[in-house]
């Protein structure tokens, strides 16, 4: 069996939680340092969505069970049990290419403003906070309240600029687009005017994603590709390029 085969059968066991230990952690190293290893373990997620989209466990399951049948027959000779395992790897070669073609095309041509936004947003986790300043709203954020974040905002008469960050979230969160963008633009319009730089690019992303949810998708396009293009943006590994082509395609021609 060749290595490409074995590194494939570990990434299917790592995308199934079935490593441990040392051979976790070694699978873990080549993912970061392999870009190889990292788009074969893309194209193995998206043949495992396939699968649940299309309905196609039962085929697969069937093609895994001759092949396994035909790996356990006797054999007559060396030669003939190479042929067999090479028989294998490129049935299991063929299905990931079938599968992953017709997960890609799928998803490429279902995608939704909401699809998009599900597949990004996650509320900002305050541990990773940018900002200097302490908001009043924070251990309330920190609870998970994103009521009760909103409620205490509405009450400040000054608020500063990690107080309009965290109702932003607060507000996306809980489903308010529209008053999650105009938060995310007071604080940039702040960080402007008093040339700082509070959440400056974490207000990026969270306008951008205000934005895709809203369906403002001329709005929302520049800031994506603007976090897609620097490398040293903190959410750029969040903005593929597949990410952008579904985008894109959402846009009626014109606009």
């Amino acid at each position: 069996m060749n290595e490409n085969f074995t590194n494939t059968e570990l990434l299917i066991r790592y995308l199934d939680d079935e490593l441990e230990g040392e051979q976790l952690e070694a699978v873990k190293k080549s993912i970061a340092e392999n870009s190889a290893a990292r788009e074969e373990l893309e194209n193995l997620r998206l043949a495992k969505e396939a699968i649940k989209s299309y309905g196609l466990k039962n085929k697969i399951g069937a093609i895994h069970t001759e092949m396994m049948r035909e790996l356990n027959k006797n054999v007559a000779s060396k030669k003939g049990m190479v042929k067999n395992i090479f028989q294998y790897s490129m049935r299991i070669a063929a299905a990931v290419i079938l599968i992953t073609g017709l997960s890609v095309s799928y998803q490429y041509f279902t995608a939704s403003p909401g699809k998009l936004f599900d597949e990004n947003f996650e509320a900002f986790n305050l541990h990773e906070t940018r900002g200097a300043a302490v908001s009043p709203l924070e251990n309330i954020y920190k609870n998970g309240n994103m009521q009760a974040v909103i409620q205490q905002f509405s009450t400040l008469t000054d608020p500063q600029p990690p107080d309009y960050f965290l109702a932003g979230n607060a507000f996306l969160s809980t489903q308010q687009p529209g008053k999650a963008i105009q938060a995310f633009l007071t604080l940039q319009l702040r960080n402007k005017t008093n040339n700082t730089h509070y959440f400056e690019e974490d207000t990026e992303y969270y306008l951008a994603l205000s934005y895709l949810i809203n369906k403002e998708l001329p709005r929302a396009v520049p800031l994506f590709e603007k976090i897609h293009a620097d490398k040293n943006h903190p959410y750029h590994k969040k903005i593929s390029s597949w990410f952008l082509n579904k985008l894109h395609r959402l846009i009626p021609a014109g606009e």
